[in-house]
């Protein structure tokens, strides 16, 4: 659902057993020139509803549980089914745009068999703790980054409640989504946490791989290939940095976060010769319900634990049906790649991430690759690579 759609499916089942007192609200409705519109404070955004929907809203701001707001819907003369698929749809979407969360204290169930792992990335080391019925494919998304340790940094822990699963932050409730949704949901959780707590000078939006000792990074926007080209490389020998987000140092030296890439269908027929067994991997969704596969490379290479220097940065430019080139540019527009989408600790880029960037783009050979194929823009930086 996006930000001006009215929330109004159906679901195929009445509203799960609830008892009274189960939702904290997290959001305000108001009315507005005959518009109901709901405001999410943690999130920043405004979603419309629908009648039914502000009247459910309202209802549970009154303390009242589902199965009540259903039967008081049906002695207004809306049919009772029709009344539970209401509540259930309108439940399920702002538990998932976490406008609502569960308001009982959640905790993993000392009866449950519990799946725990420790993951180490950038330095922070985290411990994530399922019930057993909800660790696959999670776990194994992550399985590449475990540490054998005893203690972490942060506790994360997953319960199923409500037919969600919750995730919890040192006890404190974080987020709510569906179970297929759980890789995804953690994986941008842990990006959050090095975010918040690590050690560095600017993040940037880039995928990143290192040959010969130097990082390779490329830039490029919303569908110019970084995760397939990234794979590819890797099927070509480069080591593995990071997927979407790789960190600077106060020296401009790379500091790797090897997630496992999410590779969106229409990547998977692309990357078959790459990686010929992402088809037997789990699919999995984004909170958009679009569905990918988290592909660990089978030849992972871990990035040395010291940061290494950039040695070339690549701007991105997918073309259909155009010849690929790797052409020279020039330090301005190399620099504005490396802006787009970056971000620093606290917030504004400083004076100090700016001089980082500018020693990172004064020492590294900097590109622009124009390029439909992919064996081409694979070709044109391993030969520039070398």
């Amino acid at each position: 659902m996006n930000q001006h759609e009215a929330i109004d499916r159906s679901a195929a089942s009445g509203p799960a057993d609830h008892s009274p007192g189960t939702f904290v609200i997290q959001g305000r409705l108001a009315r507005v020139r005959g518009q109901n519109l709901l405001f999410s404070p943690p999130q920043q955004a405004i979603f419309a509803v629908n009648d039914t929907a502000a009247d459910i809203w309202r209802s549970l701001e009154e303390g009242m549980p589902p199965q009540a707001i259903s039967a008081e819907m049906a002695r207004s003369g809306v049919d009772r089914l029709e009344a539970n698929r209401h509540v259930e749809a309108a439940l399920g979407d702002w538990l998932r745009l976490n406008l609502i969360r569960p308001c009982a204290p959640l905790s993993a169930s000392s009866a449950q068999k519990a799946v725990s792992q420790v993951v180490s990335v950038a330095g922070l080391n985290i411990r994530i703790v399922y019930p057993a019925a909800c660790a696959f494919p999670a776990t194994t998304v992550f399985q590449h980054l475990e540490v054998k340790r005893e203690t972490a940094d942060v506790l994360l822990e997953v319960v199923g409640h409500g037919g969600r699963v919750h995730l919890l932050r040192d006890g404190e409730w974080i987020l709510s989504c569906s179970l297929d949704e759980l890789p995804v949901m953690l994986k941008g959780q842990l990006l959050t946490e090095v975010l918040d707590h690590g050690a560095y000078e600017l993040a940037l939006h880039a995928a990143a791989l290192f040959r010969n000792e130097h990082i390779v990074l490329l830039c490029g926007n919303p569908g110019a290939g970084k995760t397939t080209l990234t794979l590819a490389l890797v099927h070509a020998g480069f080591g593995f940095v990071a997927d979407d987000v790789t960190l600077l140092d106060s020296t401009g030296h790379g500091v790797g976060l090897p997630f496992a890439p999410a590779v969106k269908a229409g990547a998977w027929p692309l990357l078959a010769e790459y990686c010929p067994d992402l088809g037997a991997v789990p699919v999995c969704r984004r909170p958009d319900r679009k569905r990918v596969r988290f592909a660990v490379p089978k030849a992972f290479v871990p990035l040395p634990p010291a940061p290494l220097p950039i040695g070339c940065v690549v701007l991105l430019r997918r073309r259909r049906d155009s010849k690929a080139s790797l052409e020279p540019i020039d330090p301005a527009h190399a620099l504005r790649g490396l802006l787009n989408g970056a971000l620093a600790p606290g917030g504004g880029l400083s004076g100090t991430a700016f001089d980082v960037l500018v020693q990172l783009i004064g020492s590294a050979q900097t590109y622009c690759l124009a390029y439909s194929r992919l064996d081409d823009a694979v070709q044109l930086i391993t030969e520039a690579c070398r």
